[in-house]
């Protein structure tokens, strides 16, 4: 049976414009596929920034205060809900500046360092905070294991775990290496010394 060419070309056309369709529609996808990371990045790197400033602001308090102990306390306890991977899930483990942390627990110490500018002088970091926070949270409370137990309710580590694989690894002697080790050694269980009152 023969197709008459009007037919044959009718046929083509619409095969043309399909395949035009189609193909416009697959090109739209891409390209908004292309576009939306570089604006997601943008604001959360923004906000991150945002909220280093006010860590920032925090320490520069504490310096003016003449590094008084009380000055810290907002610096040292200060913490935000960041999400770290642009997903839009808060609550996961991820790495920022060498420490291991949970998103909706970002301590001021985990993203932005407090220096203190004079030689000999230590820098605010989990630890120094740690024993800052014990001996205010110890004249406040007047009992050093009250104190402690003030400080290890307030700083937590937030809603996942040391062992999560994004923030865990294997060393070359085979033991599993957490960065997460900054709360876990400091403040999951912590020591105040002086009077236990």
């Amino acid at each position: 049976m023969r197709i008459k060419k009007g037919q044959m070309s009718l046929e083509m056309i619409v095969g043309l414009i399909i395949l035009l369709v189609v193909a416009a529609v697959v090109i739209n996808i891409f390209l908004q596929k292309v576009r939306e990371p570089p604006e997601v990045v943008v604001k959360n790197e923004l906000e991150l920034e945002s909220y280093r400033q006010k860590c920032q602001l925090s320490c520069q308090q504490y310096v003016d205060a003449g590094k008084a102990g009380s000055a810290a306390l907002e610096y040292c306890s200060k913490y935000f809900e960041i999400d770290i991977n642009h997903n839009g899930v808060f609550g996961e483990a991820q790495e920022l500046n060498g420490f291991g942390l949970c998103e909706d627990r970002v301590y001021c110490f985990n993203m932005y360092e407090c220096e203190l500018k004079s030689v000999g002088e230590s820098r605010l970091t989990p630890q120094k905070c740690r024993d800052i926070m014990c001996e205010e949270y110890t004249e406040k409370q007047g009992s050093n294991n009250t104190a402690a137990e003030y400080i290890a309710s307030k700083i937590k580590f937030g809603s996942c775990s040391y062992d999560d694989s994004a923030i865990s690894f294997t060393n070359s002697t085979g033991s599993i290496v957490t960065l997460g080790g900054w709360h876990k050694d400091i403040y999951a269980s912590v020591h105040c010394r002086g009077s236990s009152g």
